[in-house]
């Protein structure tokens, strides 16, 4: 190979370098001619929370991962799991929720579980007949809750305890008005 062929090879890689980096570069959107746009702005959901909005609930349901349960007492009132998702609900948006799991599972509006969606509330009969236990759904058919032996965790209704402890959904996002 000649010295005027490698300088030929070198020029054509710088141009094909420079033409990459142009159209990695080109506006929004790369597809269309012309004029640059802008993307949308993130859509409401149906409950008319943006991403922005469940990004923040993700953040604080994250900062009560591994907090350990604190049952409630005549004299303490601890983390148990509805004052865990009450607390989590007021910081996010000042929504009110009751105190109590059977007083929260009358909250908002029931939902299947085909029609579940992030923040709705997971309801579970772990003592017997009555709604005894709430988790909040974070996707991918996990909810978060104030587990008694283990604290704030993460589990999956795949689970066989959970799925045979079932009992419905509710939406607050959206359904009850904050303060």
């Amino acid at each position: 190979m000649n010295r005027g062929t490698k300088i030929e090879k070198l020029i054509l890689g710088l141009i094909l370098m420079i033409i990459c980096a142009a159209v990695a570069c080109k506006p929004y959107p790369r597809y269309r001619a012309g004029g640059s746009e802008t993307p949308p702005q993130a859509a409401q959901s149906e409950s008319g929370y943006t991403t922005n909005q469940y990004l923040r609930l993700g953040a604080i349901l994250q900062n009560y991962l591994g907090k350990p349960y604190s049952g409630r007492s005549k004299y303490v009132q601890g983390l148990d799991c509805s004052y865990f998702v009450a607390d989590v609900f007021e910081k996010f948006d000042k929504i009110p929720l009751p105190r109590t799991v059977k007083e929260q599972f009358k909250t908002g509006r029931e939902v299947t579980r085909s029609n579940i969606t992030y923040g709705d509330l997971l309801f579970f009969r772990t003592a017997g007949s009555k709604v005894s236990h709430v988790g909040v759904f974070v996707g991918h058919d996990q909810f978060i809750h104030a587990s008694t032996s283990r604290g704030v965790i993460i589990s999956s209704l795949h689970e066989k305890y959970w799925s045979q402890k079932f009992a419905g959904i509710r939406r607050i996002l959206g359904e009850v008005k904050p303060r």
